[in-house]
């Protein structure tokens, strides 16, 4: 019996033991857990209204576990199954168009099933394309050349754009007092929004004079110091400087 005993203590301090051993092995594990690193985050610097990209990540685990990845964004939409790449498509532009950027913020968080996780942030400008090339081509300029049919024309004017409005004074001719009216100088004044495709160095622009519905229709062309414009309808052309 008394051998009984002892065999049976033994057994539960050996359980006892192995428990404790086990505890400890995975406390160790715990302990000597390194965290996983992040070593690539690949997000563009900026996208247009409305675009789809992808977000993607490389990361780097010691033990090679298997690993939990969250991805966070302030605005637009995340699709696909969140792992090392996701799919992010930018806020729809708004109605009015030609408006400012704005910035979003990208989170991504990853965790190898330790109690820390690893994360990376980035921010994406988010931009209207008309906005961007109103804003290149924000300037004044000076008429250096009008034609109407191909005929040379005597004008002196001046072109001023900003992101959303135009404003074009023409300086009367001394000669031809006619041409502008009975006062010194002519003020046209309005909006105008780009219609596609358009870029820097060429396009169509629709052109709102104050108090019209219906837009003056022109083409295009700038190739940083000449901004050429043409009227098809009248067949009349300028030539600007900045």
């Amino acid at each position: 019996m008394n051998v009984f005993k002892a065999a049976h203590t033994n057994l539960v301090i050996l359980l006892i033991l192995q428990t404790v051993i086990l505890i400890g092995c995975q406390q160790y594990e715990e302990l000597t857990n390194d965290p996983p690193e992040i070593t690539t985050f690949t997000i563009p610097n900026e996208v247009e209204y409305g675009e789809t990209v992808e977000l993607r990540a490389r990361v780097f685990d010691p033990e090679d576990d298997p690993l939990t990845y969250a991805w966070e964004v302030t605005d637009g939409v995340l699709s696909g199954e969140a792992g090392p790449q996701v799919q992010w498509t930018a806020p729809e532009l708004p109605s009015e168009e030609v408006v400012p950027p704005k910035t979003v913020t990208v989170y991504l968080y990853v965790r190898d099933g330790g109690e820390d996780d690893v994360h990376k942030m980035a921010t994406i400008t988010v931009f209207s394309k008309p906005y961007k090339i109103a804003q290149f081509f924000s300037s004044t300029y000076t008429l250096i050349s009008k034609q109407v049919h191909g005929d040379p024309v005597e004008e002196m004017s001046t072109l001023r754009l900003t992101p959303t409005t135009f404003t074009r004074e023409i300086q009367m001719d001394p000669d031809k007092p006619e041409a502008v009216g009975p006062g010194q100088t002519q003020f046209l004044t309005g909006s105008y929004r780009f219609v596609e495709p358009f870029d820097e160095s060429s396009g169509t622009i629709h052109w709102f004079p104050t108090g019209s519905l219906n837009p003056d229709i022109s083409t295009y062309t700038w190739d940083g110091r000449l901004f050429v414009i043409f009227y098809p309808e009248t067949n009349t052309s300028y030539i600007y400087e900045k």
